[in-house]
Order: structure tokens, then C-alpha cells, then sequence
């Protein structure tokens, strides 16, 4: 049906919507932080002739964990005696993350946020990120968040472009946090304290904890860890302390990134191997990526799922990577075609471009759902009669489904705007 919407009406589209969005806002501690990761990144990739974006992707997980670690509460923690140094860990992962670098699984329940929290946190610091990076590279773009149904716009004035973006980010994994603890006892049998073995407790004096987090080393071809020292909660006042630890940790530490990327880069590449169904047993560090599935090979003592068949996972699928969940797949594509149909023939005053915007690529589900899409352009056909490109009018405008499909990690670009302003 065609609409009855007069053309200059019509037209206002964009002009409407950038009237109704609110600025990308950065508070301090973002940027301070975002600042500090980004330079080490971009020196990361140099010193290890790396693509650039990897070490982007490797900064990002630091910062969502930032806005994770401020979230700490009391209960959640497990008490983890190995190698007799006690500590208290709080996982974000189903398992104890000291334990399964020597391939022990032991079940204990992560603390993953909401998935609604996450998906904001996620796209607001997302936003942070490539803010800076638009500043450092000179590129005078403003970010919005969007309205309804666009989730950002980046406005590029100068060229009088628009960038429309449904974003789906999500860290590839979350280091633990740990506190030092005595020997934790129990009543045994004999009436005499006994040594406890695993068990979930909670942390009654976590404001006077001494944090650290749990960073995976590998020596030789052993996995290690060392911990990172965030310093006491208490001493700070402010609920961002995450931010500002970090911060201070790997600004005075010019190895420490490296390091953290050593780990990272590893993960990623078992996250991947696994997407492919390479290799039987995957690398201990997979363990601690989202979406890691069950536990192969899985111990006699892993439990059964609370509810449903089967056995629990030390991470499902609904924490997947990036933007490798099916279902936010499958809403991003439609969302793209949405924002696309609705603004991008209704357009006279600026050029109006289309992405998907994550942190890391679709690295198991690309070829199942975006690749035959990638390429995919369109248009509008008001007679509804046309079968065939000559069927149209020769002046009818085409339309990319995707200008571009945008990560750190991996990018598809039809544009050359887009080409331009987010090179990694």
C-alpha cells in the first residue's frame, strides 16, 4: 500500500530523530580508564605486530569487567584451598578459574549480571570506546544514543552523513576476583577441625578485602596465574574503584598489559577453534570464555541442570561473545532492515548509512546467519509487480542491507565512509 505521508513530511525522518536522541555522555572514570587501555592496546599491537583491533577487543573485556567488579556483593564467593593458598574467588564463570588451569572442573555458580544489565553496560561502553577512538584519529563524529528503534547514531556533520547502528556487545571473558584468606576449618567427624575442602561461602568482610585479579600466565606449557592487586574496597569511596585500579595497576605496570594480552589472545584463539570444532580437549583458558559450553572431559561430579535434561554448562550460550548470540543475531538483522527501510528512502538532507556494531564478530554463528546477508542489497518497489532490476525505474536507488557489519575483531564494509572512519 502506498502511504499518503506527503514527501517533505516524510523527509523529516532523520532531521526528527536527531532532534529526540541524548549525547553519548562519558564520565570521568570511563574516560580515564578507556584512555589508559586504548594507548597500551594500540602499543600492544605494535610490539606484537598484531592486528590493532585484537588488542582493542582485549582492552574492551578490561573495561566491562571495570563496571562488573563494581557490582560486588557479599554473597557469591567460593573458598578455594589448592596448593595451600587459601583465597576466596569470585567467578564469572561456573567453575573454580584457579582449578580448571590445571584441568579440574569444580561446579560453583558464576555471577553473571542480568543479560538486560549487560546489554547496556555493553553498548554504553562500546560507545566510550569508539568515542576516544574517533577523538585520538581526529574524526569529528558525535555519538547518540538512539530512540526507538535505532540503539546509536554517529553523526559525521561535516559530510552531513548518519550512521544508524543496532549494537549486541558482550565481553569474551571476565577474570575472577580473589581475596586472601586463612585455612578455613570444619567440624569433623572425630569432633576435631578439619582443613574445608571447595565450598561456596560468603564474604563477610569484603569492604576490607584485599582484591586481586586472577590473570592466567602461561609458563612453558603449564597454565599459572598471578594476581593483579586492586588494593582494599574500603579505602575508596567512590563506587567506580574498579575503574580507577585498574587504571592505576596497568598504568604503572607497562608489561602488565602484554601479559593480560598473552592470556587473551589465547582464549580467543581456543574461543575459535572450538566455533570450528577443532580439537578434542580445548585450551584450560577456554574455560573461562563465555559460551564455553559443558565441560569436556566432564568429571563424575558435575551436576545435572536445575531444571531441564542434561548437565549444566560453565557458561551457555546466552552469555555468547560479541555478537555471536543466535537470538541477538537474528534481532540485529531484522532491526538493521527496520532502521533501514524506515529512514534511508525518506532521506533529502544527509546520506543515511546502516551497521551492526559489537566488540567481536559472530565468530561460530557468522556463516550460518550473516554470511549469505552480508551482501544483500534492496529497495522499495511501490507497484509491487517488479520482478527484475529492469523493471524498476533506472533512477531507483539501491540500498546495502548491512554498510557494514563492524567489530574489533573482524569487519564487513560496503561503504566507504564507514571504510574510513572505523579502520582498527
Amino acid at each position: 500500500m502506498q502511504s499518503n505521508q506527503p514527501e517533505a513530511v516524510k523527509s523529516d525522518w532523520i532531521v526528527s530523530l536527531l532532534g529526540r536522541v541524548k549525547a553519548l555522555e562519558v564520565n570521568p572514570h570511563e574516560e580515564a580508564l578507556t584512555s589508559i587501555l586504548v594507548e597500551q592496546a594500540l602499543e600492544n599491537a605494535k610490539r606484537t605486530a598484531t592486528n590493532p583491533g585484537i588488542s582493542l577487543a582485549a582492552a574492551f573485556d578490561l573495561i566491562v569487567a571495570a563496571e562488573y567488579y563494581t557490582k560486588l556483593t557479599n554473597k557469591g564467593w567460593l573458598y578455594c584451598p589448592v596448593n595451600n593458598i587459601p583465597l576466596l574467588i569470585y567467578p564469572y564463570t561456573n567453575t573454580c578459574p584457579r582449578c580448571v588451569l590445571q584441568g579440574n572442573f569444580y561446579y560453583h555458580q558464576a555471577n553473571k549480571l542480568p543479560s538486560g544489565t549487560i546489554g547496556k553496560t555493553t553498548s554504553h561502553l562500546l560507545c566510550v570506546f569508539l568515542n576516544h577512538l574517533f577523538k585520538i584519529n581526529s574524526r569529528n563524529l558525535k555519538i547518540y544514543h538512539g530512540a526507538e528503534p535505532v540503539d546509536v547514531i554517529i553523526h559525521d556533520e561535516k559530510e552531513s552523513v548518519v550512521l544508524l547502528a543496532e549494537v549486541k556487545a558482550a565481553p569474551l571473558t571476565t577474570l575472577a576476583l580473589a581475596a586472601k584468606v586463612e585455612v578455613q576449618t570444619e567440624m569433623g567427624e572425630d569432633g576435631e577441625p578439619i582443613p574445608c575442602l571447595h565450598s561456596p561461602t560468603d564474604n563477610s568482610f569484603l569492604a576490607s578485602s584485599n582484591l586481586h585479579i586472577i590473570l592466567p600466565k602461561l609458563e612453558e606449557d603449564d597454565w599459572n596465574y598471578e594476581l593483579v592487586d586492586l588494593g582494599v574496597k574500603a579505602s575508596h569511596s567512590s563506587p567506580t574503584w574498579a575503574y580507577e585500579e585498574i587504571g592505576r595497576s596497568f598504568g604503572r605496570d607497562n608489561q602488565l598489559f602484554y601479559r593480560y594480552f598473552q592470556f587473551w589472545n589465547i582464549a580467543y584463539s581456543a574461543y575459535n577453534k572450538a566455533a570450528r570444532g577443532r580439537g578434542s580437549i580445548p585450551e584450560a583458558v577456554y574455560w573461562l570464555t563465555n559460551a564455553c559450553g559443558q565441560p569436556t572431559p566432564r568429571p563424575l561430579t558435575w551436576p545435572v541442570r536445575k531444571s531441564g535434561d542434561g548437565y549444566e554448562s560453565v557458561s551457555d550460550g546466552k552469555s555468547s561473545v560479541g555478537m555471536d548470540r543466535t537470538d541477538d543475531i537474528k534481532k540485529g538483522i531484522y532491526q538493521v532492515l527496520k532502521i533501514a527501510a524506515t529512514g534511508k528512502p525518506k532521506h533529502s538532507q544527509m546520506a543515511v548509512k546502516t551497521a551492526l556494531l559489537s566488540n567481536i564478530h559472530a565468530v561460530r554463528h557468522y556463516n550460518d546467519y550473516l554470511l549469505e546477508l552480508q551482501d544483500v542489497i534492496w529497495t522499495l518497489d511501490e507497484t509491487g509487480k517488479a520482478k527484475k532490476v529492469a523493471d524498476l525505474p533506472p533512477e531507483k536507488e539501491m540500498y546495502n542491507l548491512f554498510d557494514g557489519i563492524i567489530t574489533f575483531t573482524q569487519s564487513h564494509v560496503r561503504d566507504d565512509w564507514i571504510s574510513e572512519n572505523f579502520q582498527f
